[in-house]
C-alpha cells in the first residue's frame, strides 16, 4: 500500500450527504445524460509480477475540451485524474473516504469544520512543494473564479455546504469551515474537481489553463491536440498514491495516450485491430463481438439516478390521483427492458438511485411488475377499458404526454417504444414527444405541456445530494413535485450526521417516491469497459470512471 502506516485516519464521521434543496438539480439531470455513459470498474487481473514500461492507449468517446480538472466538460475527469491528486480518495469497495494527499482528516462535532493533515515531502511535477498554503490558494481560486465557472460542480458543492473559508495554521495543516453541517464534505473532497493544482497553474488566467495543468499526480501532461489525442508521461519520483493503491512508487506505464474516437463502431474497430487497448461507452451490441475478440468486459453501475419516467403532471388529472400514478409503476417491467434492449451487464433498477450510490435502499418489492394489480388500480380510479383497449372516464381517454430527448444511447428510442407498449397493455395511451434539452427545460418550466418526462441521469455518489433532491418541491421544482410529505424527509437527511439514522431517512424518501408513483425506474445506468488481454491491474474508481492508472501495467 502507498500510505504511511504510522499516519492513521482519525476522521470519525461517516460519509453521509447534504441536500441542496434550492439547487437546479433537475435542470442538471436533463443535460447530464448528454455526457455519455462512462467507464466501469473492475480488475482485468494480472499475469505474473507487474513490470514497468509501455504505452497504454485509451479510446475516448469525445474530446475532453480541457484538462483543467474544474472545467465544465463531460470527459475532463477521465484525462485529468492521473495528473492531479486530491486531499482524499474514495475506496471503490466501500465508497468511504481514505487518505491521499492528506494523511489524516477529522471533523468537529457538527461537521462544520474539517481539519486535514498533509503528507510531508509531496511535490508538484515542477518541483514546487505541496503546503497548506497552496491548498488554501486552490480553494480561494475556486471562489475567486466562480463567476466565470457557470455549472462548475466544485463551486456548487462548496456553496451547498455554505463554504466559509480555508485556512493554513501551519505548513501541513488545512482547516476548512462551512456555515452549515456538511457531513458529506470528505466524500466530495476526494473528487477530481478538487484536485490540487500547482501555483504555476493558478497564476494563469482561467481560460489559459486548459492545457497547462501542473499537479502532484503520477503522470504529467505532455501534449493535447483538440479532437485528436492527449498524451501523458510518467512522473518520476511519485511516492504518495492513495491508500487504495496496490503499490508504492512510480506508475508502471511510461505513457498514456487518449485517442478521441467519437463513433462507437469505430471505437470497436480500433479495439479489434489493436489501435487501442481500453475503451468505455460500449454499445450493448458491441459487447459480444469485443469479448469474442479476446477483450475482458467489466461493468459497474454508475452512481446516479436510475434512468426512468418522472411524473410532472401530479397537480392535475389524471395523475393527480395516486392510484393512476401507482398503476404506471406496476405496469412497467424493467427486467424486460434490460433483457430486450441491453445485456446482462446492465442491472435491473431496485430503487430511484442506482446500487452504487451511497444511501441506496433496495425497494425491489415496490417495483415488481404486476399488470393485473395495475389494471385493478385503474378500475378503482374509475378508468374503464374502451372499445380500442384505451381506458376512458367521463368521456375522456386515458392519454398521457411524455417528453423525452435523445441522449446518445442506442436504446433511447426503443425504450420509449417498449414503455409505450407496456402502458398500452393496461389501457394507457402514451404520446411521446421528442425535444431538445433546451425545449425540455422550457416545457418543464411551463409545467403544463407534459404529464411525464423521461428523466436525464443526474450523477452523484450520494443519494441526498442532487439525486433525491430532484424531487424537492421547493424552487425551481422543474418536475412539478406536489408531495408535501416527502419534503421533510429531504430536509432532515441534509443535516443528519449519524449514518444509520440518515440511511433510514433516505430509505424512507426512496420508498415514498416509489409508493406514491412519482418515479418509475427503467434502466440502471451501467458503465461497460473493454480491457485488452495485455492490460493488467486495471480497476476504476468509486465513481465508475478512469482512475489514476498508477497500478496499471502491460505484459
Amino acid at each position: 500500500m502507498t500510505h504511511d502506516k504510522e499516519s492513521p485516519t482519525v476522521f470519525q464521521i461517516k460519509p453521509v450527504g447534504r441536500l441542496r434543496i434550492a439547487s437546479v438539480a433537475a435542470a442538471t439531470a436533463l443535460l447530464a445524460a448528454a455526457c455519455g455513459g462512462g467507464s466501469s470498474a473492475g480488475d482485468s487481473g494480472a499475469a505474473g509480477p507487474p513490470k514497468a514500461g509501455g504505452t497504454l492507449t485509451v479510446a475516448l468517446g469525445g474530446d475532453p475540451v480541457s484538462l483543467y480538472p474544474r472545467a465544465v466538460t463531460p470527459l475532463v475527469r477521465e484525462v485529468s485524474r492521473p495528473i492531479v491528486d486530491s486531499l482524499l480518495a474514495l475506496d471503490p469497495a466501500t465508497r468511504k473516504p481514505v487518505p491521499w494527499l492528506a494523511e489524516s482528516f477529522q471533523a468537529n462535532a457538527d461537521a462544520t469544520e474539517f481539519t486535514f493533515k498533509l503528507r510531508s515531502g509531496v511535490t508538484f511535477s515542477d518541483g514546487t512543494l505541496l503546503t497548506a498554503k497552496v491548498v488554501k490558494q486552490n480553494f480561494d481560486d475556486i471562489i475567486a473564479n466562480k463567476a466565470k465557472s457557470a455549472g462548475s460542480t466544485a463551486v456548487s458543492l462548496l456553496e451547498g455546504g455554505g463554504y466559509k473559508e480555508t485556512t493554513a495554521p501551519d505548513d501541513r495543516t488545512v482547516v476548512q469551515k462551512f456555515a452549515r453541517p456538511y457531513p458529506t464534505w470528505p466524500l466530495w473532497a476526494a473528487s477530481t474537481g478538487f484536485g490540487i493544482l500547482a501555483p504555476k497553474t493558478l497564476a494563469l488566467p482561467l481560460d489559459d489553463r486548459f492545457d497547462k495543468v501542473v499537479g502532484t499526480g503520477p503522470f504529467v501532461l505532455q501534449s493535447y491536440v483538440k479532437n485528436s489525442q492527449v498524451v501523458l508521461t510518467k512522473r518520476k519520483g511519485y511516492a504518495w498514491g492513495p491508500k487504495t493503491a496496490k503499490h508504492t512508487g512510480d506508475a508502471y506505464l511510461d505513457k498514456v495516450v487518449y485517442k478521441v474516437i467519437t463513433e462507437p463502431s469505430v471505437r470497436t474497430g480500433a479495439l479489434k485491430t489493436g489501435q487501442v487497448q481500453l475503451a468505455g461507452s460500449l454499445n450493448p451490441s458491441d459487447i459480444a463481438p469485443v469479448r469474442a475478440a479476446g477483450f475482458s468486459i467489466v461493468a459497474q453501475r454508475i452512481p446516479r439516478l436510475a434512468e426512468g419516467i418522472v411524473v410532472t403532471g401530479a397537480d392535475r388529472e389524471p395523475l393527480k390521483d395516486a392510484a393512476v400514478r401507482q398503476a404506471l409503476v406496476k405496469a412497467v417491467d424493467a427486467k424486460q427492458v434490460r433483457d430486450t434492449l441491453l445485456t446482462p451487464e446492465w442491472g435491473v433498477p431496485s430503487s430511484v438511485v442506482t446500487g452504487t450510490v451511497v444511501g441506496h435502499s433496495d425497494q425491489s418489492a415496490l417495483l415488481k411488475p404486476d399488470q393485473a394489480a395495475a389494471a385493478a388500480l385503474l378500475d378503482k380510479a374509475g378508468w374503464k377499458p374502451g372499445g380500442d383497449g384505451i381506458r376512458t372516464k367521463d368521456g375522456k381517454r386515458l392519454t398521457l404526454k411524455l417528453g423525452w430527448l435523445e441522449r446518445g444511447n442506442p436504446w433511447d428510442r426503443p425504450l420509449v417504444e417498449l414503455v409505450t407498449a407496456q402502458y398500452k397493455k393496461i389501457g394507457v395511451e402514451l404520446k411521446p414527444e421528442l425535444a431538445t434539452a433546451a425545449q425540455s427545460v422550457e416545457a418543464l418550466t411551463a409545467r403544463n405541456k407534459w404529464d411525464l418526462f423521461l428523466s436525464g441521469v443526474a450523477g452523484g455518489l450520494d443519494a441526498g445530494v442532487g439525486l433525491l433532491g430532484t424531487f424537492a418541491s421547493t424552487p425551481p421544482n422543474f418536475y412539478n413535485v406536489q408531495d408535501a410529505a416527502l419534503q421533510p424527509l429531504l430536509l432532515k437527511q441534509a443535516t443528519t450526521t449519524d449514518e444509520a439514522a440518515r440511511d433510514k431517512i433516505l430509505a424512507d424518501a426512496q420508498q415514498r417516491i416509489l409508493s406514491e408513483g412519482l418515479y418509475t425506474p427503467l434502466v440502471e445506468d451501467t458503465a461497460v469497459v473493454a480491457v485488452g488481454k495485455k492490460v493488467h491491474g486495471f480497476a476504476l474508481d468509486a465513481d465508475s470512471r478512469l482512475p489514476t492508472l498508477l497500478d496499471v501495467w502491460l505484459s
